[in-house]
């Protein structure tokens, strides 16, 4: 009779109940969080009172940059976004949402194509957690001037 090789033990597994971390968890939930906060933003405007955001082609468009505007305009500096409280989620999620609606807007009316690619500038800083940088101040300095050009 041969002698066979021995067998190797199971590759040890963690504890029951412990968790086993993940690089993309975070990223992959802000982007989450930021997808619904921008949908459930349109659906608010879309579906509140007879006002201006329930029109379509340009005075829609003008509606969902007004939107948008309404939400960057309480975000903080970004580098208070991630600061790990409930206001810090919320800012992330106006940033979001703000975001969904520039494109949204930009889609339908080229003259919003600068808010849009300002506020997707700034969702990629939040995603790669750039937030604390001088180009991060001026993404964010950026969005807010052309958000008051709107505004007169």
């Amino acid at each position: 009779m041969t002698a066979s090789a021995p067998v190797p033990p199971p590759p040890a597994t963690p504890p029951a109940g412990a968790r086993v971390p993940s690089r993309w968890a975070a990223p992959l939930v802000a982007a989450l969080v930021a997808a619904g906060a921008g949908l459930g933003i349109g659906w608010l405007l879309w579906a509140g009172p007879a006002g201006a955001a329930s029109g379509t082609g340009l005075a829609g468009a003008a509606a969902d940059a007004a939107g948008a505007c309404e939400a960057w305009d309480r975000v903080p500096a970004l580098r208070e976004v991630f600061s790990d409280d409930k206001a810090s989620e919320a800012s992330y999620d106006r940033a979001g949402g703000a975001a969904a609606l520039a494109g949204s807007a930009a889609r339908t009316d080229p003259r919003y194509d600068a808010l849009d690619k300002a506020l997707q500038d700034v969702m990629r800083r939040l995603q790669t957690f750039d937030v604390k940088s001088a180009e991060a101040v001026a993404a964010h300095d950026r969005v807010s001037t052309l958000c008051a050009g709107l505004d007169g």
